[in-house]
């Protein structure tokens, strides 16, 4: 048996003890950096019968699945596949299951950001180093209204984080409700509504086609050239070249973004010249507590799968018809 790890940026996800379990079982590849071209991705996993994708970073399109004769399962990490075709997947028989992260630390992220942001923390870190002392004037949250558009499992904790700080929260989505909303102690509001109301706006929706671009340069015009626009969720939710335009000419004060257009950011994109922005690079689930959480939950689905008892999976129908070959 001969699996693979994809996008192991850090190196982190094969140094876990939970891998042990695979190696038990077979040999265990790890990718860093996915192979430059289709046909080099296609020839490094070739033999590969089980894939544990990081994320969503590496596209497993119908032509990479067709092209990939020995895989039989993908053990996702997280609970999302937007960049998995997951009909192709079903066509061809391979199970995908998945393993979702906690959401805690893309939360605890969200505040890192609005923090390092409203208070200038990179700015008065290196005025330090450079023997300045206080150079300019933060803003602080208490007292704010801070608009949520994503009321969802890491939505929700946001909200009641921002509650601690003694904020007012306004919550927008596809599915809320006026009840969901009240449980969690916040006001339900339109999205233009709360988008001018809010002194800072975080984003918390999964990316799909009604979320694509949600946040566009007419939203953004709605909102107060004193409030701050916070992503922790996915790059294209937000018009990019519409975002940066906002904040080159101050329309909005503010933003901290750890989610991008295209990731890994380009360094010559904009977004990391301005001075009215902090940048972190995808690393709101990027903790021990949640690569040891995620990961093994996809090792525990493999091995699951392995004993011929399947766990987490997506398409199920594949193991109907696995079952119906048998009979």
């Amino acid at each position: 048996m001969k699996f693979a790890i994809l996008d192991d940026f850090q190196g982190a996800a094969a140094s876990l003890s939970c891998m042990d379990k695979l190696r038990a079982c077979g040999e265990l590849l790890v990718f860093q950096k996915a192979p430059f071209t289709p046909a080099e991705f296609v020839e490094a996993l070739k033999d590969v019968h089980i894939l544990i994708p990081i994320r969503e970073r590496t596209r497993l399109t119908s032509s990479v699945l067709e092209a990939l004769p020995s895989l039989e399962m993908i053990s996702q990490t997280g609970g999302n596949t937007p960049h998995l075709d997951l009909e192709a997947a079903t066509r061809r028989g391979i199970v995908v299951c998945t393993s979702p992260g906690s959401g805690e630390s893309t939360a605890e992220l969200t505040f890192a950001l609005m923090l390092a942001v409203m208070r200038r923390l990179p700015q008065e870190h290196q005025a330090m180093r450079a023997g300045r002392w206080q150079t300019g004037q933060g803003v602080g949250l208490y007292g704010k209204t801070l608009g949520i558009i994503g009321l969802g499992r890491i939505g929700s904790r946001v909200a009641h984080m921002a509650q601690a700080f003694g904020m007012r929260v306004l919550a927008t989505g596809f599915t809320l409700t006026v009840e969901r909303a009240m449980a969690h102690g916040v006001r339900m509001a339109a999205l233009e509504d709360l988008l001018a109301r809010s002194d800072v706006v975080s984003i918390h929706l999964r990316l799909s086609e009604r979320s694509d671009k949600l946040i566009g340069r007419q939203e953004l015009r709605l909102m107060k050239p004193t409030a701050y626009l916070i992503n922790t969720a996915r790059g294209p939710i937000v018009d990019e070249a519409a975002l940066i335009e906002a904040l080159r000419h101050r329309r909005i004060a503010g933003a901290g973004l750890d989610v991008f257009a295209q990731e890994p950011i380009e360094p010559s994109n904009p977004l990391l010249q301005l001075d009215n922005v902090v940048c972190t690079p995808h690393i709101g689930f990027v903790t021990q507590e949640t690569y040891e959480h995620m990961l093994g939950g996809a090792v525990e689905n493999i091995v699951n799968y392995l004993e011929g008892n399947p766990t987490n999976v997506r398409n199920p129908q594949v193991l109907a018809q696995r079952q119906g070959h048998k009979t």
